[in-house]
C-alpha cells in the first residue's frame, strides 16, 4: 500500500511533464527567415523607435499612408467625412412592468451627425 501511495504521489507531483514528447529547451529554433532576439529588441525594431534601426516594411507602410493622405487632400473631388461621435451609455439592471428583470447592458447613441470636411468652397457663396 505504501509503494502504491508513493508511486501515485510521484505521478501527481510530476503532472503532465512525463507525457510531454517535446524538448523543453526553446531558445531560438532554426528558421529560414528571421533572427533570434529578445522581446524588447523585437519591439523596438518593429516600431522603429530612436536608437534602433527601423525595418524597411514599416518605413514603406508609413510612406504609403502619407502618399494616400496627400493624394486625398490634393484631389478636391474626393470628399472626406468625419464620422459621428458615438456615446456609450451604461443601463443598470432594473425591473420593468410585470416584474420583468432587465439586466446590465450598453446602448450606443449618436451625439452628432457625420459631416463633410472637404467640400466646394464656392458652394456656400452667393
Amino acid at each position: 500500500m505504501k509503494r502504491l501511495s508513493l508511486i501515485l504521489g510521484l505521478v501527481l507531483l510530476t503532472g503532465c511533464s512525463i507525457m510531454n514528447p517535446y524538448e523543453e529547451d526553446f531558445k531560438c529554433p532554426k528558421t529560414d527567415d528571421g533572427k533570434c532576439v529578445d522581446m524588447e529588441t523585437a519591439y523596438y525594431e518593429s516600431k522603429g523607435l530612436p536608437g534602433q534601426k527601423a525595418s524597411a516594411t514599416s518605413i514603406d507602410y508609413e510612406q504609403a499612408l502619407y502618399d494616400r493622405m496627400t493624394n486625398l487632400l490634393q484631389a478636391p473631388s474626393t470628399p472626406v467625412v468625419v464620422p459621428p461621435k458615438v456615446m456609450r451609455v451604461l443601463m443598470l439592471p432594473y425591473e420593468g412592468e410585470d416584474s420583468e428583470l432587465y439586466m446590465l447592458r450598453y446602448a450606443y447613441i449618436f451625439v452628432d451627425r457625420p459631416r463633410w470636411v472637404l467640400t466646394d468652397p464656392l458652394k456656400g457663396r452667393k
